[in-house]
């Protein structure tokens, strides 16, 4: 695993703590026999491309960043949010 500031791993954290949420709260309230590979395979891919708009992929015009705001750091320092984000959150 990469080397991560602790604002960039609490960020990461962050969010799996969100998918699990969202999924097991979803799947109390779902009875299909593969929901919760559903609902990982679609945060998953809510989450990853929203690391790549915020990472500028997304759209040439729009450049975002997001900054502790602490530190004043950008979580993007020095790595590429939607790249370090599959060592976080399960597809």
């Amino acid at each position: 695993m990469r080397k991560l500031s602790s604002s960039q791993e609490l960020f990461f954290n962050t969010l799996h703590e969100i998918q699990e949420e969202v999924v097991q709260t979803a799947l109390s309230k779902c009875s299909c026999e593969n929901a919760e590979r559903l609902l990982y395979d679609v945060t998953y891919e809510t989450i990853y491309s929203i690391m790549e708009l915020i990472d500028g992929y997304t759209k040439d015009n729009l450049q975002l960043d997001i900054i502790e705001k602490e530190s004043k750091k950008s979580l993007k320092e020095n790595i590429q949010l939607h790249d370090v984000c599959v060592d976080f959150i399960k597809s």
